[in-house]
């Protein structure tokens, strides 16, 4: 397999001047600091969130566009959708092993995740599969790793040994993003009883967003599980102990605007504080600045303060 380089930054002016020396960015946004964009303007976070997302551009219109020259600067998590983007655009696998339909569900999953039962279709296991590879931190170690994983999944697929384990560790994955939860804030602050099997609730979108007294969930959790708590509030604040890092997020877009008003999160953002950012329903604290969870429960509270319902 043809080796590709990635150089990994938290650095606005790093990530540009790594730009200017020839490395393609892939998702370089740095909250308030703007995107770092190359030739190709790979990203479609905070004002570049009018783009299509960086993976389905790169197998649909640009794909081998890198072959010549391999060269990548990233920054946060080694997601499949910037992951699937650099393995595209440096043509490590035939164009003939990226169906449309995966890198078609790494785009929607990316943007809107949640009420997608990844375990329904066998794309859908395959980006399942990747997203429970161990060790897809946030280094160029990180996302080397996750090109490697990503290779190997389109090169040889899935096994029926595979696919089950898959299931298995997903199901495990649901109710371990469960004991992770904090606490569970009313408008007003009140802290409010969490239900013991929300498995089965609705997911807290649209008209369902104020259904009930809870508004903002507090997590602390090394799984992702916005799919399950989203059941639990319309609002996470999800605190990634190793990455000292939170985020913050809504089930879509029309869940945040009726939250925070017509710019959904984009509000939020600003209030918050420099380099917070992230699109309309989903992002998180600055590059580089380690929070822990006191921050996160003071990101909570200063939510609550936004909050239009």
């Amino acid at each position: 397999m043809q080796s590709v380089e990635i150089r990994f930054t938290n650095d606005f002016d790093e990530a540009r001047r790594l730009r200017d020396a020839g490395f393609e960015p892939i998702e370089c946004a740095f909250g308030q600091h703007g995107s770092v964009l190359g030739p190709l303007a790979l990203d479609h976070h905070g004002e570049e969130s009018h783009r299509e997302g960086v993976a389905i551009r790169a197998c649909r219109d640009l794909y081998a566009e890198r072959a010549a020259d391999p060269r990548f600067v990233v920054t946060g998590t080694p997601d499949a959708d910037a992951t699937l983007a650099i393995v595209a655009l440096a043509g490590l696998v035939p164009r003939t092993a990226i169906p449309t339909s995966f890198h078609e569900l790494v785009d929607a999953y990316d943007v809107d995740p949640i009420g997608r039962d990844l375990l329904a279709t066998p794309e859908g296991e395959m980006l399942a599969w990747f997203n429970q590879q161990p060790h897809l931190g946030q280094s160029a170690k990180g996302f080397q790793t996750a090109v490697a994983a990503m290779c190997r999944l389109l090169r040889d697929g899935l096994t029926a040994t595979d696919r089950e384990r898959v299931r298995k560790s997903d199901l495990h994955r649901r109710r371990k993003a469960l004991d992770g939860v904090v606490a569970l804030l009313a408008r007003d602050g009140r802290a409010l009883d969490v239900a013991a099997e929300p498995f089965a609730l609705p997911v807290r979108r649209g008209e369902l967003a104020a259904a009930d007294p809870g508004r903002v969930l507090v997590v602390q959790s090394a799984v992702w599980g916005f799919d399950q708590w989203y059941r639990l509030a319309p609002v996470v604040v999800s605190f990634a102990a190793r990455a000292g890092r939170v985020t913050v997020g809504c089930p879509d877009v029309d869940t945040a605007r009726r939250l925070f008003g017509a710019e959904g999160l984009n509000h939020a953002w600003r209030a918050l504080g420099h380099g917070w950012g992230g699109r309309e329903s989903i992002g998180g604290s600055p590059r580089g600045a380690r929070q822990g969870l006191a921050d996160a429960r003071a990101t909570a509270e200063a939510l609550l303060d936004l909050l239009m319902v």
